[in-house]
């Protein structure tokens, strides 16, 4: 059981040491292990630790994320240090992909020395890729390479293009070697988990109370309100039509859950 930490090192407020020495206190980290976690996936733009050129780390912004790791540690919390780029055209631009291989292989080689029992390094959240899947399987080996090469006990996490979605799982090429965890996630059906969300998009900004399961007459009485927001009410008809309920989620996860299977390798 886990949870994201997205605001240390992904979404800062400010740039002021006291919030990155001091987001989470050390009673807090050990307070999140007493309510039942046993990992927390580490968010940090590479914006935030990165000279964006060169790949260099950041020098107080690294000590300040091995201090944050370390904290979690004593808390008896593994901690999946997750790269989360959001700056989609500098992820297909070769000369930040060199600076980004630059990056991961001095971060890998400053952490080697943490616990790999307790430290996990997922290589790029989400990676995106749309029509250049190939490029993504290129660009994720080499990087798993430089990764292990510099902290060779320590477990990769990886994902497929297409937002590390199931069917990106499906066009994956996998890594060599056994100490890689292949994940996924899955944010169907996308109309109710997503109602309202300000960051995905304008067709979901309108919806509220969507119902789930899904049904064309469940939705209904949905759409009057909806006669301003023609993509938004198109998008609830279709989400209605679908008729998504929990075989077809289960089904959905099926998809993935074969996929591993078939590789023989673990999935998050």
């Amino acid at each position: 059981t886990g949870a994201n930490v997205c605001r240390w090192f992904r979404f800062p407020r400010g740039h002021a040491a006291r919030h990155f020495a001091n987001y989470i206190s050390q009673g807090e980290a050990e307070y999140m292990a007493q309510i039942g976690l046993n990992h927390v996936r580490l968010c940090v733009a590479p914006r935030v630790v990165m000279d964006q050129t060169s790949g260099d780390i950041l020098e107080e912004r690294g000590r300040q994320l091995e201090a944050a790791i370390q904290r979690f540690h004593r808390a008896g919390l593994l901690v999946n240090v997750d790269l989360h780029n959001e700056d989609r055209a500098a992820e297909l631009d070769p000369a930040w992909e060199d600076a980004f291989a630059r990056f991961w292989g001095l971060l890998a080689k400053r952490f080697s020395h943490l616990d790999p029992e307790l430290t996990i390094f997922e290589i790029i959240n989400e990676p995106v890729f749309a029509g250049r899947e190939e490029e993504w399987n290129i660009l994720n080996a080499r990087l798993a390479g430089i990764i292990r090469q510099n902290a060779p006990q320590h477990t990769i996490i990886t994902s497929g293009p297409n937002w590390g979605g199931i069917d990106g799982l499906k066009k994956l090429k996998l890594l060599p070697g056994r100490n890689v965890v292949y994940s996924f996630h899955c944010y169907d059906p996308f109309p109710f988990t997503h109602q309202g969300a300000t960051w995905a998009g304008e067709a979901v900004k309108p919806l509220h109370d969507v119902p789930y399961p899904s049904s064309p007459e469940a939705v209904k009485p949905l759409l009057a309100a909806l006669e301003s927001f023609p993509a938004s009410r198109r998008m609830l008809e279709s989400y209605g039509e679908q008729r998504w309920n929990k075989a077809k989620l289960a089904g959905r996860f099926h998809q993935g859950i074969v996929w591993g299977a078939r590789h023989q390798v673990p999935l998050y």
